[in-house]
Formats: structure tokens, sequence, C-alpha cells
């Protein structure tokens, strides 16, 4: 039932902003359905590109389970990446389900996801604690995952923005504009690239658990009081996923590679969907964007990606002087293309993994009863 809300209130978003941005003449919708008619070759080159991509994103996460010393068949690896993105793709928002269906998927087949408490023999407790500790290194993999994706992005797009500026003549609104961009840009690298480094130090815990000792202590109305734990508890997770990942940063730099080709194809796609529409798009533009874009892509902004995510790309092209109409309309193709390619490939997957798929949603639904009893 709350996933039938949430679908119906991203569709309502989605219409609003759909309508707002054909109404103000920031989407070409002639030019779209003209590109599915007139480029079809063009379509396809973007929706073999938007696979491959989701490829060396698998090649990625299977890396980092090498350097986190975790043997995962990579036939299951390529089943949790496609599956969790194809969802993805629908459910913008709904990270921390997706997550656990592609650590499910990770695991195997095989494993039994129904936990029986009454009936857990002793000689099992062992392999539960050690099915644990497994789950906890995947969620840091997972952690780790996007953390290097979105760092490489930062850093190509400081790097392109930087180039933009001094092309830019200087003193216009435009150059303005590029260094508040690379500004915000560089203060969010610079945290990203901190929380790391600082997640494992004991005094930066202590003080994190202190802060949250005062913070709950003056909350004593109870849905606020849950609200916040909730949040502190979902932060410790995250800071101990990343001390976990930081202490073998030295070998990352397989992922950092396939990050990069998986940003050059992302780019790619939405450049090539920009000549599909008789708008191109500039490739420096999209690789200095492509990190706030890829965040934009996860927020519950709209349903499957559309809406909320082209009017932030309009916004954003607006300050590199690029055609908030032909940023759009591109994105937009792109977004809708990548939709349907790797929704393809998920429901092949997910056709494959059917019966561990069931499994983790009925363990999920376990745990959540659970937990609303023992509140």
């Amino acid at each position: 039932m709350k996933t039938l809300i949430k679908i119906i209130i991203l569709f309502i978003i989605s219409v609003f902003a759909i309508h707002f941005m054909y109404s103000n003449n920031i989407i070409d919708v002639k030019n779209l359905l003209k590109a599915f008619e007139s480029h079809k070759k063009l379509i396809l080159l973007v929706a073999f590109i938007q696979i491959l991509n989701c490829l060396f994103m698998t090649f990625r996460y299977f890396s980092l389970l090498k350097i986190f010393k975790i043997k995962v068949d990579f036939q299951n690896v390529v089943a949790a990446t496609f599956v969790s993105n194809g969802i993805g793709q629908w459910l913008p928002g709904s990270m921390a389900f997706i997550e656990v269906l592609r650590i499910g998927l990770m695991l195997g087949a095989d494993k039994d996801y129904n936990f029986k408490a009454n009936q857990i023999e002793k000689s099992e407790v062992k392999e539960n604690l050690e099915e644990l500790a497994i789950r906890s290194k995947l969620a840091a993999v997972s952690i780790m995952d996007r953390l290097i994706g979105l760092l490489v992005m930062l850093i190509f797009g400081l790097i392109m923005t930087a180039l933009i500026y001094l092309k830019t003549e200087q003193g216009s609104i435009a150059s303005s504009n590029l260094i508040a961009f690379f500004i915000v840009t560089f203060l969010f690298f610079i945290f990203l690239l901190a929380l790391p480094l600082f997640s494992g130090r004991q005094f930066f815990r202590k003080l994190f658990t202190r802060i949250e000792r005062i913070v709950l202590s003056y909350l004593r109305n109870s849905f606020l009081n849950k609200l916040i734990r909730k949040l502190f508890v979902e932060t410790n997770s995250l800071l101990d996923a990343l001390a976990l990942g930081s202490r073998k940063i030295s070998y990352f730099w397989k992922p950092v590679f396939f990050s990069i080709i998986c940003l050059l194809l992302a780019s790619s796609g939405m450049f090539f969907s920009g000549m599909a529409i008789s708008g191109r798009v500039p490739f420096e533009a999209i690789l200095a964007t492509m990190s706030i874009l890829s965040i934009a892509s996860i927020l519950p902004i709209g349903l499957a990606g559309m809406g909320g995510m082209q009017i932030i790309a309009a916004i954003v092209f607006s300050l590199f002087e690029i055609s908030s109409q032909n940023a759009v309309s591109a994105q937009l193709l792109q977004t809708a293309v990548n939709l349907l390619a790797i929704s393809l490939m998920g429901i092949l997957f997910a056709r494959l993994s059917a019966k561990q798929i069931r499994a983790i949603v009925l363990s999920k639904k376990s745990e959540n009863f659970l937990t609303n009893k023992n509140m």
C-alpha cells in the first residue's frame, strides 16, 4: 500500500513538472517524437551505451567485492546490478529497499531469507553470524561503490568547469555563475573526501555520539524522537561502512578506472541524445554537470526520473549558457531510453531470480512487521 501511494505521489509530481516545462516551452515534444522516428540508429546507440554503462557498473562493484575479499558469483553481481537499477529507475528515493534487494541478490539464490527465530538450532548460529558479517561488508561495498562514482564525477566536473570558465568572457554573468557552481561543487567534493577519513577517527565518533545524546534528550516528542533516532542510526551505519572501506583505500584504482568509463559512457549517452533531437549539448558541459544530474536521478522528484530531474537539468545547464530546451529534451530522451533498456534487462534478470526476489520481499515484510510490533 505504501509503495502504491508513493508511486501515485511521484506520478503527480511528474505530471505537474512536465506540464510546467511544456507550458513554458522548455521541453520540445515534437523533437522528442521526431527523434524516435528519424534517428532510430542513434536511439539504439544510446540504449546500447546505457546497457554497457550498467555492465561497467557491475565490473566496478565486482572489483570492490574482491578488495573486501567477498566471494560472490559474477552472475549474481550482474543480476543484482541490473535488477536494482531497473527498480531504481522507476522508484527514485527508495534507496533503502533497493540496497536490501541488491545485497540479497548478491548472496545467491539458494539462501533462505525467511527468518524463523523459534526454529534456529545451535549449529545455525555461527552461519547466521557469518552471513551478518558478509551483509555488513556488502553494505560497505555498496556505499563505497556510490561514493567512488560520485567523487570521480565531481573531479571531472571541477576540471571541465574550470576549462569552460577560461573560455568564458571575464566579468560576465556566465563567468560569475561558473565561479559559484565551481565553489559549491568543490565544497561538496571536499566534504565527501573528508567523510571516509573522519569516519574511523575515535574523536569524531565520540563527538557524534555526544551530539546524538544531546539532540535526543531535548526532543521528548515520541514521533520526532523516533525519527531523529532512526536518522542517527542510519548515519552511524554509513560511518561504519565508510570506516571499513577507507582502510583499503589504496586498492581502489580499479573501481576508479571503471567509474571513469561509466562517466564517459553516461555523458556520451546524453550527447548522442542531443544529436537525436538536433540540439547538441557540449560534451564538456555534460561532464561538468553529470554529478548533479546523478544525484537528482535518485531523488524522489518524479516517477521514473521524469519531471523534477529535468527542471534541475534546466537550472544547471542555464549556468553554462546552454539552451534549456536542448539540455532538458536531451536529458529526458536519455532518461526514457535508459528506462526502457535497463527495465527490459532488469525484467530478464528478475525472471531468472524470481524465487530469490520473492524471498527477499517476504523477509523485508517480516522484518517490518516485527519492528512495528516491538514499537
